[in-house]
């Protein structure tokens, strides 16, 4: 059983397909799908070096030798690479602010934050979970009788059917998940550390 008075849709959104049409690139990307880069092959590479984990230098190094150096490439630098890549529609805009402390530290202690609005409304309409998000509560029985429910996601618990009930009709009702864990940025080079909240929606199975 679904809840009785399902969300309405408003107003019209922007969408994930939305954000990559209204980019200043748009009108290339028409013409080649992998601008600012020259083909699939460019982005190919270019995506490995980005996700790699290496430094600016070695990067150099690689796009140095002369194997590299013949293949029909949009950029032969890092700093040319980085600059290609920043033109690429992003995500949520990083902002960062320097906490004061009571005490002295080694180094400043910096909090690095995204809109945690503009983090969940990018989750919401990702391509990626198309069809895997549950918009209204619901009731799964394991016969016709109703007599035993089953309990999976959490849009089909007695808790999400409660909140749907206290909240506006036609409302639509999200359920965040926010989780810690600490993370180790360097070693031996002062042991500096992070530790990341991490947010994501329940709606999503």
């Amino acid at each position: 059983d679904f809840f009785p008075n399902p969300p309405l849709a408003y107003q019209d959104g922007y969408t994930f397909l939305g954000l990559f049409d209204s980019d200043k690139n748009s009108i290339h990307q028409k013409t080649n799908l992998y601008y600012p880069f020259s083909s699939q092959r460019d982005w190919q590479l270019a995506a490995w070096l980005l996700h790699s984990g290496l430094s600016m230098g070695k990067i150099d190094s690689f796009l140095s030798l002369e194997m590299i150096k013949d293949l029909p490439l949009s950029f032969h630098s890092a700093k040319e690479l980085w600059g290609q890549a920043e033109m690429l529609p992003s995500g949520p805009h990083w902002l960062s602010r320097v906490i004061p402390m009571s005490h002295p530290t080694k180094s400043p202690v910096v909090l690095y934050w995204c809109d945690p609005i503009e983090c969940i409304a990018m989750i919401f309409n990702h391509l990626l979970f198309h069809n895997y998000i549950d918009l209204m509560p619901c009731r799964v029985y394991t016969t016709t009788e109703k007599k035993c429910c089953v309990f999976t996601e959490w849009m089909t618990g007695n808790d999400a059917w409660d909140m749907q009930l206290a909240i506006p009709s036609g409302a639509t009702l999200l359920d965040t998940i926010l989780s810690s864990n600490k993370t180790n940025i360097t070693s031996l080079t002062g042991d500096c550390v992070a530790h990341s909240l991490l947010i994501s929606l329940t709606n999503i199975h």
